[in-house]
């Protein structure tokens, strides 16, 4: 049987607040070898609110998956159960819905609902039996700037809202690029030397209790560019929207 959590129409919402099953342990480093989920953002001019579609493939035919939801701060919790794997590799729902239709897994929506800035949401497909996973994973409301080719962006890593790691891509190889980070009045400045690749090393921003204003901007300035983030720490990093 098809069991769906928050479902309006093809849409399921999978937050956390919408959860009635225990959570298991779940380990993306642990996914099975050769299956493989995607997730893939949908546009919607009149809703700004991130939603997905996952893809598998790989999948053994005959197996039925559920699917497993992780918001930023929580445990797996399953939020969809009850799909076979079809001869054409797509996963169908075992029974009928409550139109009397049979769902495809990858024409339902999936939405993380209201989330944290910068923080991950991942998504596993899971068999019956616990012994096959594959997941996914992404930033629903990502911290990113642009100039030209240059990108940055910061992830949020810490439950505190206090720790942030900082990636980019896309700067002239080689090049030493000047990083600068302003939180609580305090400015702090160093130097890295840009890969054979464009990218930067990863850099943990941390905070710490510096007093009430939890603003901070972190730039990096480059051959080619300068971009530049602006970013809350500490409660008001948390704040779901």
């Amino acid at each position: 049987m098809v069991r769906l959590l928050g479902i309006v129409g093809f849409v399921l919402l999978a937050t956390a607040s919408a959860v009635a099953h225990e959570p298991i342990l779940l380990d993306s480093r642990r996914a099975t070898p050769g299956l493989l989920l995607e997730l893939t953002e949908l546009t919607d001019p009149s809703d700004n609110r991130p939603r997905y579609r996952l893809r598998a493939s790989g999948l053994p035919p005959g197996t039925v998956f559920g699917v497993w939801t992780k918001d930023f701060g929580h445990t797996f919790h399953e939020v969809a159960a009850g799909f076979r794997v079809e001869p054409s590799g797509r996963l169908l729902a075992v029974d009928q819905d409550a139109s009397g239709r049979r769902q495809w897994l990858d024409e339902m929506d999936f939405l993380p609902g209201p989330y944290p800035p910068g923080a991950i949401w991942e998504v596993a497909i899971v068999s019956v039996d616990r012994s096959l996973t594959a997941f996914a994973k992404v930033i629903p409301r990502p911290i990113v700037a642009h100039d030209g080719p240059c990108r940055l962006s910061l992830q949020l890593v810490s439950h505190r809202g206090d720790r942030f790691m900082a990636t980019g891509d896309g700067f002239a190889a080689g090049d030493e690029i000047v990083i600068e980070s302003r939180k609580s009045g305090k400015v702090t400045l160093k130097r890295q030397r840009v890969s054979a690749e464009g990218r930067l090393r990863p850099d943990v921003i941390s905070h710490g209790a510096l007093g009430g204003d939890h603003s901070a901007r972190y730039v990096i300035t480059g051959r080619a560019c300068t971009v530049a983030v602006d970013y809350e720490w500490g409660d008001p990093a948390l704040a779901r929207r």
